[in-house]
C-alpha cells in the first residue's frame, strides 16, 4: 500500500469569496490547508500506476476522514485496500496534529500485525502531501511567484522554501483549491509535478476527480480517479483508533 498512498490526491474545499489579492502567502496557503476542516467524509479511490517499464498495476482504496479541530490531533485517516475474493487488503491509519507531527500505522493482512511507521525510515515512502498538507509548512518561508493560468484558472502560485526540496503550488484565489503541485529536491530539480483533470461539483463542494502524478526521479505515471465520494459523520470513531492486536 505505502507505493500508492504517495499518489491519492482528491482536493475537495467549501467554496469561499474571500480576495486573495489582500491575503499574504502564507494565508493563501492556510486557506487551501483548511479547505475541508470539519468535514467528515468518505471515498473510494482508483490508481493506475504504470513505471518506466510500462509496467502497469491497478489498486483501489476506500478512504475515511475524520476531523476534530478543536483537539490537538485534529485529523484522522483510516485507509483500506479493497481486494476480490477472500484475499484481505492491507489498512493504515494516519494521525495528524497541529504541531505538524504525523502518527502512522499498517497492518498486514496475512499475519494481522499492526507495524508502528512513526518516526521510521519507511515512514518517509508514505508521502501523504496529497491528501494532506501539515500545518507546519505553514512555519516554513513563503513566497508568492508570479500568477499563472492553470485549467483556465488564474492561479496564485505559492512556494514553500524546504532545506529538503522547495514546493510549488497553484493555488487560485476564490476557492481555494490547489490546481497544480511541483516538488523539487535539494538540489532545485523538479522530482514529481501532479496535475488535474474535471473539475466537478457535489453540493457544495468543489473537487478534482483525476489526478496525474508525473514521477521523474522514478520515471513513473500515476493516474488516480475518485470513483465515489460521500459526506457523513462518524458519530462512532473506533474505525479510525488502532485496533488491539489479537
Amino acid at each position: 500500500m505505502q507505493k500508492y498512498i504517495q499518489s491519492i490526491s482528491i482536493l475537495l474545499i467549501l467554496q469561499l469569496a474571500i480576495c486573495a489579492d489582500v491575503l499574504s502567502p502564507n494565508q493563501v496557503l492556510e486557506k487551501a490547508i483548511k479547505r475541508l476542516n470539519d468535514i467528515d467524509h468518505q471515498m473510494t479511490i482508483k490508481i493506475k500506476s504504470k513505471d518506466k517499464k510500462d509496467k502497469e498495476e491497478i489498486t483501489n482504496l476506500e478512504l475515511f476522514v475524520h476531523w476534530q479541530t478543536d483537539k490537538e490531533k485534529y485529523k484522522m485517516v483510516h485507509i483500506k485496500e479493497i481486494t476480490d475474493g477472500k484475499k484481505k487488503g492491507r489498512q493504515m491509519w494516519v494521525h495528524t496534529y497541529k504541531d505538524g507531527k504525523e502518527k502512522k500505522w499498517i497492518r498486514m493482512p496475512r499475519s494481522g500485525k499492526i507495524k508502528d511507521l512513526t518516526g521510521k525510515k519507511s515512514s518517509q515512502q508514505v508521502d501523504l502531501s496529497s491528501i494532506t498538507l501539515p500545518l507546519s509548512l505553514l512555519d516554513k518561508e513563503i513566497i508568492f511567484l508570479e500568477d499563472d493560468l492553470i485549467n483556465e484558472t488564474s492561479c496564485k502560485v505559492v512556494e514553500i522554501k524546504k532545506e529538503s526540496g522547495n514546493i510549488v503550488l497553484w493555488i487560485d484565489p476564490v476557492d481555494y483549491i490547489i490546481h497544480k503541485k511541483q516538488f523539487y529536491n535539494k538540489n532545485s530539480e523538479i522530482e514529481r509535478e501532479v496535475s488535474y483533470e474535471n473539475l466537478t461539483m457535489h453540493n457544495d463542494l468543489k473537487f478534482y476527480n483525476h489526478e496525474i502524478i508525473h514521477n521523474h526521479k522514478k520515471k513513473s505515471i500515476v493516474e488516480i480517479f475518485l470513483t465515489a465520494f460521500e459526506q457523513k459523520t462518524f458519530d462512532n470513531i473506533d474505525l479510525f483508533n488502532i485496533p488491539l492486536e489479537k
